[in-house]
This record gives structure tokens, sequence and C-alpha cells, in this order.
């Protein structure tokens, strides 16, 4: 099977040939192929040949393309400043003021910014190796977008403070998800990743992501689905476990799972309503990790998954740059 094949048949119910690997890294390929992470996010070609080289390299079943959590935001005209060898840093809030709402709900930001470049890395990644991988291309969710606007420490006094203006927040946010996620329906990717971060247990309370996030991303979910979009998923870093029963019901058929949660326990209360995706731990096993700790944790992760079929091998999280070389080439050669 190729790697997309291999995908395919575990979101279809069916056995692949091996369970597929599909590692959250992105910009931490940089520094592994010699590439300064300025290069990276400023140049379509050098991300698109980035990428490409680190799926031919690893062999994994898949790659996915993200341009960080300021991407929306720079598009409404946030200033961001591009460090020489840094992910993109936001330096300003522009909604600091409710009042500027209105403004900004005047801007389609699908095309702004830095998403040009994003949609040439894309149109070269999958013209490169499309049919053969799983392509997955992310965009921000509404409540990781409300807190690049305002401020998290802002967003997070709102909910107290001002629950309806975050309310009305959330709605359009919550709508410019959509139109990005609509944005690239036809670029040939296959699947769709919404981050959100901040709806992490770890930072938000279960109540809290009831109350302001969960109809949202039912909402955006449905949206995306209805439109076309195949495989829409969720990424919210931390212990998933207090929420999971609520994010299988957004209508997500992929969510990440991230080192903090036992795969035994995900799969148990999942049931096979989703896919999967995790759950080795970025830092003590790929950016730290001596090969003896690589091997038990995947082997660990092996023995938890086994015969469940509704799972993708992968990080908890992002892959982070400065991560050896060496120790993607052992966890693919444990997993696979």
């Amino acid at each position: 099977m190729t790697g997309l094949e291999r995908i395919r048949a575990v979101f279809d119910g069916k056995k692949p040939d091996k369970v597929p690997v599909v590692p959250i890294i992105h910009a931490g390929l940089a520094s592994i192929f010699g590439i300064s992470l300025g290069q990276f996010f400023t140049d379509g070609r050098v991300m698109a040949d980035t990428l490409i080289k680190g799926y031919r390299t690893f062999g994994y079943d898949g790659v996915q393309l993200s341009l960080g959590v300021t991407a929306e935001v720079e598009a409404f005209g946030a200033r961001v400043d591009q460090p020489e060898n840094a992910a993109p840093l936001l330096r300003e809030h522009i909604l600091n003021d409710y009042a500027a709402l209105d403004k900004l709900k005047s801007i389609d930001p699908t095309n702004r910014g830095r998403l040009p470049l994003f949609r040439d890395a894309l149109k070269r990644v999958v013209a490169e190796i499309g049919s053969e991988a799983l392509v997955i291309v992310t965009i921000r969710g509404p409540l990781l977008m409300a807190a690049q606007l305002r401020g998290v420490e802002t967003v997070l006094m709102d909910t107290v403070d001002v629950p309806d203006k975050l309310h009305a927040l959330l709605d359009f946010s919550t709508d410019v998800s959509l139109k990005m996620g609509l944005s690239f329906l036809q670029s040939g990717a296959q699947a769709l990743m919404i981050g959100e971060a901040t709806c992490s247990p770890s930072f938000i309370s279960p109540n809290t992501y009831r109350e302001f996030v969960l109809a949202r991303h039912k909402k955006l979910i449905s949206g995306l689905k209805s439109a076309g979009w195949r495989t829409v998923g969720l990424h919210i870093c931390g212990n998933l476990m207090p929420i999971l029963q609520d994010v299988l019901t957004t209508g997500a058929n992929l969510l990440d799972i991230d080192y903090q949660v036992s795969a035994k326990d995900a799969l148990r209360v999942n049931k096979g309503r989703a896919v999967l995706r995790g759950n080795l731990n970025p830092s003590s096993v790929f950016a730290f990790g001596t090969e003896d700790v690589i091997k038990a944790e995947t082997t660990k992760l092996k023995s938890e998954v086994a015969g469940k079929g509704s799972w993708i091998f992968s990080s908890g999280c992002d892959i982070s740059p400065g991560t050896p070389r060496a120790n993607i080439e052992l966890a693919m050669k444990y997993l696979r």
C-alpha cells in the first residue's frame, strides 16, 4: 500500500498492511535539512521542498502543512515579525477594543499576509506527493484565533467580564475559520486540521469549552464536511480526556491525542467514532530520547493500539526544530 491507501483503509474501517505513521512535523524539518526558519516561513518553494524531502527521507505516510498560530491575524493586518531562525512572532493584538470588530468583518483574509506563499507551498506538495501520501492543511479554530486577535489573558478574562462580547467574537472567528477551510477545498489536500490549542483542559475548564466553543466546533465542522471536506480533524493539546466525549460529538473524524493521554483510555472512550492520531512525546521521545527510550515508547504504543484499527502513529504535538534526524529515523524504524 501507499501511505495514502494505508490511511484511507483506516478511515474506511478496513485493515491496512501496517499502521500508518503521520508525525506532526513541519517547521521541525527545517534544521534537519540546513534550512533557517526564516527561509521556511517566507518562501513557498522552500517550505514545500522541505516537507517533501522529509517525507521521502523518513518514509512516513503523510505530511502536514502549517503557517503557525499567527497566520489569520497577520492576514487581518496584525504586525508579525519574522526572526532569522524562529517561527513568526505576533507583535500586536489588533482587537484590543471590541469596537474594531466591525472593521475586521469587512476584510477577506483568505489570500492576504503569508497565505499566498502557503498556497504555493501546498500546491507544490500536492503536485509532488499528493497521489501517494496524505496531505493535511492546518487552519486555526475559533478560540485560538480569538486569542491571537485579543490576547490569551484578555480572552480568558472576557469569559467572565464580557461573555456576550466574546460570544460575538467567537461567532466571527468561527465564520473566518469556515471561510478559510473552504478556500483550501480545491487545493488537492485530502484532510483539514483545525488547531485549537487554547481549548485544552490544561488551559480552560471543560465547562468553559462547552459554553463557548463546543457548539461552534459543531457548526464549523458540519459546514466544512457539507462543502466537501472528507476528513476534518481537531488538534487540542494536553490532557483531552475531560472533554473527549464532547469533542467526539463535533463531527471531527480525526482527533489528535497528545502524550498526556493513555492511548488505551482514548480508544476506550472513542469506540471507533473517529480515527485517533498520536501520541509519542515530542520532547522526551523525539527531541531528547535515547534509542532505549524510543524503542520502549514506540513498543508500548504499538501494544496499546494493536488490532484497534482506528489509530495513526504520530507525535502527540509538534516535533520541534532542533530534533535530531537520528531520533526520527529510530522512531520510524521501531514503529514500522
